[in-house]
């Protein structure tokens, strides 16, 4: 009995270990449906319609990359903090949500090319003295944050004497600036812009970007080459075959235009 015992133990390990190896082996370019993970608050790039639907510049860029690579992409609606975690156990197979490439994040995933350049920029209370992102590492200064995203990992690495102030919602870090019980919140020239819009008297934009930052990338499980060079290939094709200036058009035309009446380069 001891001995049936200790076999059946030994074929349950190795029938574990071998759908591992299974598993591991099997590469997303093997699958007929990409799971594509975003977080479907973010207009124009990723949300949802009055339909429920997503839509914008992220989905239609997921959408051309599904053809290119012969496959089906199902659009995964993820909250943003949890799209690593959801890459690394499987829920998706990639990440196509405005994700800014930094070396923290590149420790746990792999990142193609940059598909945009990216630019941080600052919505500042408008009593607030800062005037620079020189101003913003000393300990007075209260920046307001979106957990997780590269607001949040920029104060932290590049502000570290602020008090940071992190949440959950991008409303609710641009309403503390708002009300003054924060200085400043930090996030793309596009956001920037649409809440200073938003909130003219109680805010100001200072639209002078960032240093230390890199482009925005889709993200992918490490050891996944042959589907980096893949999406590598494709987005280098889409810069020139039509497929950015047609995604321009539809989402982006009228956001092109705002950065041009601020001076602003346009990053998409």
């Amino acid at each position: 009995m001891k001995k049936i015992s200790v076999f059946l133990v030994l074929i349950l390990v190795l029938s574990i270990f071998l759908v591992g190896c299974q598993r591991e082996e099997k590469s997303v370019l093997d699958k007929e449906v990409i799971k594509v993970g975003m977080e479907l608050k973010y207009p124009p790039f990723e949300y949802k319609d009055e339909k429920g639907e997503p839509v914008g510049a992220s989905v239609d860029l997921a959408k051309a990359l599904g053809e290119y690579l012969g496959k089906e992409v199902e659009i995964v609606d993820t909250p943003y903090p949890s799209l690593i975690p959801a890459l690394d156990t499987g829920e998706i197979d990639i990440i196509i949500s405005s994700m800014t490439i930094t070396e923290e994040r590149e420790k746990k995933v792999d990142f193609s090319d940059p598909y945009t350049t990216s630019q941080l920029m600052m919505l500042v209370n408008i009593d607030s003295p800062i005037e620079s992102y020189e101003d913003l590492n000393n300990e007075e200064v209260i920046i307001a944050s979106k957990t997780g995203t590269i607001g949040a990992l920029w104060a932290q690495s590049n502000a570290s004497k602020a008090q940071i102030k992190n949440v959950e919602e991008e409303a609710t870090a641009v309403l503390e600036v708002a009300q003054g019980t924060a200085d400043v919140f930090i996030y793309d020239p596009l956001s920037i812009i649409r809440h200073h819009e938003n909130y003219p008297d109680q805010t100001k934009a200072i639209l002078e970007p960032l240093p230390n930052t890199k482009g925005w990338g889709v993200a992918m499980r490490k050891g996944e080459e042959g589907l980096k060079a893949e999406i590598d290939a494709f987005l280098k094709e889409a810069k020139t075959d039509g497929t950015y200036d047609q995604i321009r058009e539809d989402h982006l035309i009228e956001k092109q235009k705002e950065f041009e009446q601020y001076g602003i380069d346009f990053f998409f």
